[in-house]
């Protein structure tokens, strides 16, 4: 099973969050990892440092939010003994709710700097690192009854 491949993992994470009287609202969180096997070889697809920022702000009272995030990946091994590129992603998204009853509305852009990255591929890809979407928009509607 997995468990006999694995070595001891080596990790921690921390987060913090805040909510301001403005409502403003923030969030960070860190996590440093060391995966490898029993050899000691650093396991593929398991980046070191991952680091994420959220950030939601009111524009117009408890209805209508503007919201950042950013996502920090470190390089990571693949299966060829190649590594990824790091790379840090920008998302924004503008949120609306209890505009009309029930009703919830958002629209996001994801990769808001088009930034190319990729992760390591497994052993039935043909591709050494696997390219991911670049900028891409979503528009979401919710009707709760």
């Amino acid at each position: 099973a997995a468990e006999a491949l694995l070595g001891q993992p080596n990790a921690v994470e921390f987060e913090v969050e805040g909510l301001y009287a403005n409502g403003l609202r923030g969030r960070v969180s860190y996590g440093l990892q060391h995966a490898s096997d029993y050899d000691g070889d650093e396991l593929t697809a398991s980046p070191h440092h991952l680091v994420k920022f959220n950030a939601s702000h009111p524009l117009y009272r408890d209805k209508i939010f503007a919201g950042l995030e950013l996502q920090y990946t470190s390089p990571m091994h693949t299966l060829a003994g190649n590594r990824t590129d790091d790379f840090l992603l920008t998302n924004v998204t503008l949120f609306g709710q209890r505009l009309w009853k029930g009703l919830e509305v958002s629209a996001s852009i994801y990769n808001l700097f088009d930034v190319p990255y990729g992760y390591p591929g497994a052993a039935e890809h043909a591709q050494d690192i696997i390219a991911q979407n670049g900028r891409a928009f979503r528009v979401k509607l919710t009707y709760h009854f």
